[in-house]
């Protein structure tokens, strides 16, 4: 029973992987991530979900080649990176017990910035950046995604209120995602948590996130 529950939550998890990567840019851990730590390791649980994302984002890359914001990109990466070693850092002093707990405190509070995040794709103002604006963005969306893959919710709380067509909007999202995962690979390997028994779940995986 337990090996079925464990079956079905994963190709739910990837389902909505792809239904999101495709459509609306990322932010899948605020709900994939939680759900895979409950019956995984949650270590496991974010080292299978990072090649699946990529897959994702590999295949959305193609659709939405060029649609992307350099200015925007330009201006979160560098703080992004940055986020990057510090999550590696905190990953690998974290037990397994208090990284699972950390999912948790993360997805919550990321649950009230989607809220937040809701009246903000309501607002009639336009939001004029600046490259500082970016930086801050990015060192906590590569922090968060580096710890849980949840920061879809930073970037577009700072991408959504400049009012960018939509096309260009998934684009930049897509192609920002795309450059933070592949980058997680070394780190997440070093870690420990790039597994061959896992990479083997994620070929398992793969046809659910191409239904979604």
């Amino acid at each position: 029973m337990d090996s079925l529950l464990t079956t079905l939550v994963l190709q739910f998890c990837a389902i909505i992987i792809g239904v999101s990567k495709a459509g609306f840019g990322g932010g899948t851990g605020i709900l994939v991530t939680p759900l895979m730590a409950l019956v995984l390791p949650a270590k496991t649980a974010v080292g299978v979900m990072l090649p699946l994302l990529l897959a994702c984002d590999v295949f959305s890359l193609f659709y939405y080649w060029n649609r992307w914001d350099r200015r925007n990109l330009m201006a979160i990466l560098p703080g992004a990176l940055l986020g990057i070693i510090l999550g590696t850092k905190i990953l690998s002093l974290l037990s397994e017990e208090y990284f699972k707990k950390t999912i948790g405190i993360i997805a919550c509070i990321f649950a009230i910035l989607e809220l937040i995040r809701g009246r903000l794709t309501k607002a009639e103002f336009k939001f004029e950046s600046r490259v500082w604006h970016g930086t801050i963005a990015g060192f906590a969306t590569g922090t968060a995604s580096t710890l849980a893959h949840i920061g879809g919710a930073i970037t577009f709380m700072y991408l959504l209120p400049q009012k960018l067509p939509n096309r260009t909007f998934v684009g930049t999202t897509t192609a920002l995602y795309f450059t933070l995962n592949a980058i997680k690979l070394l780190p997440y390997w070093k870690l420990g948590m790039l597994t061959t028994p896992g990479l083997l779940m994620d070929l398992r995986l793969l046809p659910a996130i191409l239904v979604g």
